[in-house]
């Protein structure tokens, strides 16, 4: 198992969010046929309910995080915090 550090944890949050994040968020499938670069494309119901982008603007704050804490990347989001100091089993 690998140790972290609090920086280290820190860098992988912001680079997830910045991978999920934004009006052309980089997880989503492109190209012909559609690929995503994102391990839990296949998994995730983002692709299947409204645009992200355009949902906020309509919902509750709650509605939000209640739509976006079914996204795998939150699962994972949530597990990632300062206390963190090995990633890997136990």
């Amino acid at each position: 198992m690998a140790r972290v550090s609090e920086d280290e944890v820190l860098l992988l949050w912001r680079a997830l969010t910045a991978f999920r994040s934004g009006s052309r968020p980089a997880c989503k499938a492109r190209g012909k046929p559609p690929r995503s670069l994102c391990p839990l494309h296949d998994q995730c119901p983002r692709w299947g309910g409204p645009d992200d982008y355009l949902a906020v603007m309509e919902e509750t704050p709650e509605q939000t995080e209640r739509r976006r804490s079914a996204w795998p990347c939150s699962r994972v989001m949530e597990l990632l915090s300062p206390d963190l100091k090995r990633i890997g089993p136990g």
